[in-house]
């Protein structure tokens, strides 16, 4: 699978919308659709008049399949004035969501985010919008972990606080964490670790969350640095569904700071570890962000 943007590079195509040949009826935030004549595809918003919200449904349809080819500039160019239309009707939407249907049948689902700034459309399953998976393991797993990390930031990163977060790599198959993102100077990385890989060594949060703060705080001290302000957080303490959250800074010699945070869940038969890394002179960047996402965390629980 690709990652970091390599397959669908929307930037610069989003700049050039005015090419785009899109007829649009968006009188009132209760009906948006239309047409592009030039690729013979209808659009509509679903949902009637409560549509605007997070996410958003935009159906496509055409008269033959071949009508939807997304890794073509004129598709994303109408993806991208739909998308321009019902922004300027509805601010908040975060996600959207165009499936494409030709002679009564389903052809293709995808969406585009504000969480990837709208500059990559991800393939999805029309079914469990889901991003797909290969069904032969061991690349299925993996996979999924991938999948999970994806659905997971966008499920936690949204309204004002997040605003500045954006998803840097999903679905990258060269990559140790399964999401990284960043937000200002603070750098994101979710990765996702089934309970049996530590052979039952870690009954809960805080236990993994102190054995990788152990290891990080080790890792800089080999390194020739001195490590301080170790800090730890418990939120939902006393419950299967505990946030672990620890954090300490790291000075290297003869350079910039590196301040640490990190925040361990689990969900299910999989423990979720969130690092968080601040280069400079503000000790408490990566702390605001520790605890900004352990707010979110505890809001979906």
């Amino acid at each position: 699978m690709a990652g970091k943007f390599s397959r669908y590079l929307l930037e610069l195509m989003l700049g050039v919308l005015v090419a785009a040949t899109l007829v649009a009826e968006s009188g009132s935030a209760e009906a948006i659709k239309g047409q592009s004549r030039e690729l013979g595809i209808q659009f509509e918003l679903r949902g009637g008049a409560t549509w605007c919200g997070p996410d958003a449904v935009v159906a496509l349809t055409a008269v033959k399949p071949d009508a939807f080819k997304p890794e073509t500039q004129p598709f994303v160019l109408m993806l991208g004035r739909i998308r321009a239309v019902i922004m300027d009707q509805c601010p908040a939407v975060e996600r959207l969501i165009f499936d494409g249907a030709a002679e009564q049948r389903a052809v293709m689902s995808i969406e585009m985010t504000r969480l990837t700034r709208w500059r990559r459309l991800i393939k999805l399953d029309p079914k469990t919008r889901r991003p797909p998976c290969p069904k032969a393991e061991p690349a299925a797993s993996e996979c999924e972990k991938r999948v999970e990390a994806y659905l997971v930031a966008h499920k936690l990163m949204r309204g004002d606080q997040f605003s500045t977060a954006e998803l840097t790599t999903v679905m990258d198959e060269s990559e140790s964490a399964h999401v990284i993102w960043q937000s200002g100077e603070v750098t994101g990385k979710l990765t996702i670790k089934e309970r049996k890989e530590f052979a039952g060594r870690f009954a809960s949060n805080t236990e993994l969350a102190d054995a990788v703060l152990h290891s990080l705080t080790d890792r800089c001290s080999s390194d020739g640095a001195l490590h301080e302000s170790i800090w730890s957080a418990i939120w939902l303490e006393g419950s299967d569904q505990e946030v672990a959250v620890r954090g300490f800074s790291c000075h290297p010699p003869a350079e910039v700071p590196n301040h640490h945070a990190l925040i361990v869940t689990s969900v299910g038969s999989r423990f979720h570890v969130f690092a968080l890394l601040a280069r400079g002179n503000d000790s408490q960047a990566a702390n605001r962000a520790a605890q900004s996402l352990a707010h979110a965390i505890t809001e979906f629980r």
